[in-house]
């Protein structure tokens, strides 16, 4: 009776072992044949986080104009002027913005691609400058997505490393877990010792910034897979109450073409928008690139990013009147929740300061995979040493 009632802590101990060991083989294999693809997502993400503002940035004296004239010209008469002055170049959107002294800014592309970013004085319709910074973060995107280089092999393959990535932080926060709740073990596990050997930095860099960035690591990674997996994606707008392939839908509805009417001019439709609420700042429109297509496509906000939507909302508006084409609630959820997800994915959920909370959190993720593999090389050393020593 006695052996009996001494064996029971014993194999509690040692099934408890054995979900440890289990749990650290997972977190270290899982990580060693995830990390180069981890480590490329999360650099890629960093590098992006910015893009608005660099691209700003490089567009220097070009987003003012120099003189605010009485009339500005319509963005018809800007984008003919536009393909006049570069023929080779297909306009696909355009932002104009509520401050009289802001340039309007023409997204482009060439058959070969080369996507760019020009601006141009609304009053005179002149090119004041342009950049491929639009080019170079489409590229990023597109290897952060795993698109660029190996198409749709590449996003299977990025997607299966972040649900890697979403395990390890589970697998991550049990191996950091104290055994005991000390103050010894408290020290150990919330703090770095700077002044420690590289092997105990290298461990506690690993360790210690791993926990503290845990729940948004988390909240990024799982935003990241509902943008990308599509069943997370509508079961999420399904839970939510949004229309699954929300703009996809959105597209469908436009009225029938009628090659006997006249288009809306834009003017009175960008007044209009400006008009729907004060806060609006900046609308982005997109350029029908046929007459077949019978609606616009635009977005009116505060702030306006390549990927990002700050306190605004998409419109689709009808070329014939001018007139927003009202669509179900469902579908405005649906457009809603893709523009919150993406948001909180990149960081644009509180302007600047929400960039630069996930800009932290991604430098963290981008060196967890290099400190993870230090650590297992430097153990894998220390084994192959004993071992050549036995012989």
């Amino acid at each position: 009776m006695k052996n009996k009632q001494t064996s029971q802590p014993e194999k509690r101990s040692k099934q408890k072992n054995k979900w440890s060991k289990l749990n650290s083989w997972l977190h270290l294999w899982l990580g060693l044949s995830s990390g180069i693809i981890v480590f490329i997502v999360s650099l890629t993400g960093v590098l992006f986080i910015f893009c608005d503002d660099i691209i700003d940035g490089l567009a220097y004296d070009s987003l003012y104009v120099q003189e605010v004239k009485q009339q500005k010209l319509s963005p018809e008469e800007i984008l003919k002027a536009f393909k006049q002055e570069r023929p080779d170049r297909k306009a696909s959107y355009f932002v104009t913005y509520r401050d009289p002294k802001r340039t309007l800014k023409i997204a482009s592309s060439t058959k070969d691609r080369d996507l760019q970013f020009s601006w141009v004085d609304p009053y005179t319709g002149k090119v004041l400058s342009s950049s491929r910074a639009y080019d170079f973060f489409y590229i990023i995107a597109h290897i952060h997505s795993g698109e660029m280089p190996f198409g749709k092999t590449g996003r299977l393959i990025v997607e299966i490393a972040v649900w890697i990535f979403l395990i390890e932080l589970v697998t991550g926060l049990i191996l950091w877990w104290p055994k005991k709740w000390t103050k010894t073990t408290r020290q150990q596990s919330f703090t770095i010792k700077t002044k420690a050997s590289f092997k105990r930095l290298n461990y506690d860099l690993h360790n210690v910034p791993g926990f503290y960035i845990l729940l948004p690591a988390l909240l990024i990674t799982i935003t990241g897979l509902i943008v990308v997996n599509t069943p997370l994606n509508n079961a999420t707008q399904k839970v939510l109450g949004g229309t699954p392939d929300a703009y996809s839908t959105m597209r469908d509805i436009k009225p029938e073409y009628d090659g006997n009417k006249k288009f809306a001019p834009l003017p009175p439709v960008l007044d209009q928008l400006f008009a729907t609420d004060p806060s609006f700042q900046q609308v982005r429109m997109s350029i029908a690139s046929k007459d077949s297509i019978t609606s616009y496509y635009a977005i009116a906000a505060e702030e306006i990013g390549l990927k990002g939507i700050q306190n605004g909302r998409i419109f689709t508006i009808n070329r014939y009147t001018g007139k927003e084409i009202k669509l179900p609630e469902s579908l405005t959820k649906g457009l809603k929740i893709d523009d919150m997800t993406m948001n909180l994915h990149i960081g644009f959920w509180a302007g600047w300061y929400g960039k630069f909370f996930n800009f932290i959190v991604g430098i963290v993720c981008t060196a967890l995979p290099v400190t993870g593999f230090m650590i297992w090389w430097g153990r894998f050393k220390r084994k192959k040493t004993a071992k050549n020593t036995t012989f």
